[in-house]
């Protein structure tokens, strides 16, 4: 298998802007803490749709409800609880770490 002309050209150049990205950025961030906690300055409903995002992936759309049908909701039920988990998260945790 190889790769042909434009398709090493464009990997290339997203590599590159990434790269370029990451250095640009990088210069704004003083310490890891700043990184990690995003200067403290991100909103609330930005923090929530970081949690659903990160709770969302493809495995749920195609892999849960195949499970679901095959073996009776057994695997999928869990699954379920995730609102409430998202809940506890945004009002237990977050206002701990937004300190």
């Amino acid at each position: 298998m190889s790769l042909s002309f434009a398709d090493l050209f464009a990997l290339i150049t997203y590599l590159s802007i990434v790269m370029a990205i990451g250095l640009y950025f990088s210069r704004k961030n003083t310490s890891t803490e700043e990184y990690f906690v995003g200067g403290r300055s991100f909103s609330g409903w930005v923090i929530g749709l970081s949690l659903v995002g990160t709770s969302i992936s493809s495995i749920t759309f195609l892999a849960y409800p195949g499970d679901a049908y095959k073996t009776a909701w057994l695997r999928y039920l869990p699954n379920l609880m995730l609102p409430v988990a998202i809940f506890v998260a945004a009002y237990v945790f977050l206002p701990f770490f937004r300190r």
